[in-house]
């Protein structure tokens, strides 16, 4: 009996810190995802903006 009082017991304290261990992962990998975006979209903006400019400057 006290052997499953200790694993309820230990069940219970391992519960919240797993989730919260996948949590902290899934957030660390969503920030480490935005991060590598956003160099890409900075590459795409500078090759897009010297594009834009040329747009405007044929409508005036």
């Amino acid at each position: 009996m006290l052997e499953l009082l200790e694993s309820l017991l230990v069940v219970v304290l391992m519960v919240p810190i797993v989730m919260a261990v996948i949590l902290g992962l899934i957030y660390g990998l969503g920030e480490l995802f935005n991060v590598i975006s956003k160099i890409g979209h900075a590459k795409e903006h500078d090759k897009n903006s010297s594009a834009k400019t040329d747009l405007t400057s044929e409508r005036r």
